[in-house]
């Protein structure tokens, strides 16, 4: 009698002495909402580029969320239940420095929205970002204006991370023939932010940054090798270099439209 009461008091005893695990909720799941949190998933910032998202912004403690489709509107979403989704303002850009101002209002309250082009980085997630975000709310019952301030980014649509064969300008098929190196090609890298390339002659490179539906290239530099068509890679160079193009990709096609009578159209290499 005594060893089977001695068995359970040691069974009693290391129960006691036992640490429950504690289970990491995801980040997510803590804050209540996925809105809030900065998309890392690639399938979800995908799903954000297909609804024209251009824009993403978070911030915690209050969480936040904005996302702006420069086209449309921008949503503004805290956790304590604020959503508003407003037609997006011309940006006011600053006279001495990369600052972008959207200020706009509607029957719920007042939304100013300043996008800085200042590294910032999660408090939570240690993720950093380009951008440095701060956000007014005032509610249309409010004196006093709310802010909030956080980290955002640009979206860019990963699929551009390629090799790209220049194989039509509008309606006009090129053909690799009439190049020393074949079709011209563009290699865009979206993590260097670089672009590498050539011609169909001259090897080519320079910056880009995608923001959007937008692919600003810097200025191109090439080889100086002399070629036939010539005058065909002045123009083309021309085209791209320094300039701010929307693009679109549809079913392994890059569609750059580089004025808007001339788009330039991209084929995915293998």
């Amino acid at each position: 009698m005594k060893f089977i009461f001695l068995i359970l008091l040691l069974s009693v005893v290391t129960i006691g002495c036992r640490h429950p695990r504690k289970v990491q909720q995801p980040l997510a799941k803590a804050a209540g909402d996925s809105l809030f949190m900065e998309p890392i998933n690639p399938d979800i910032l995908f799903g954000k580029i297909k609804r024209g998202i251009d824009f993403t912004a978070s911030g915690n403690e209050p969480f936040w969320s904005l996302e702006i489709n420069f086209d449309i509107t921008m949503r503004f979403k805290t956790l304590s239940g604020i959503d508003m989704n407003i037609p997006v303002p011309k940006g006011i850009k600053a006279m001495d420095d990369n600052i972008t101002r959207y200020a706009a209002q509607n029957e719920k309250g007042s939304l100013i929205v300043q996008l800085a082009k200042l590294d910032c980085i999660n408090d939570m997630s240690g993720k950093k970002s380009d951008y440095t975000v701060t956000i007014n709310f005032k509610n249309d019952t409010d004196i006093n204006y709310i802010n909030y301030k956080g980290c955002g980014q640009y979206l860019a649509d990963y699929r551009l991370h390629d090799i790209w064969v220049l194989e039509r300008i509008n309606k006009k098929k090129l053909k690799a023939a009439d190049f020393m190196k074949g079709l011209p090609q563009l290699e865009l890298n979206l993590t260097e932010k670089k672009v590498f390339g050539h011609t169909g002659c001259n090897m080519l490179h320079g910056s880009m940054e995608v923001t959007g539906k937008k692919i600003h290239f810097g200025q191109m530099t090439t080889t100086r090798m002399s070629c036939r068509n010539m005058d065909f890679e002045s123009s083309y160079v021309n085209s791209l270099s320094g300039r701010t193009i929307n693009y679109k990709i549809e079913s392994g096609k890059l569609y750059a439209q580089i004025s808007p009578d001339s788009i330039f159209i991209y084929r995915k290499t293998d």
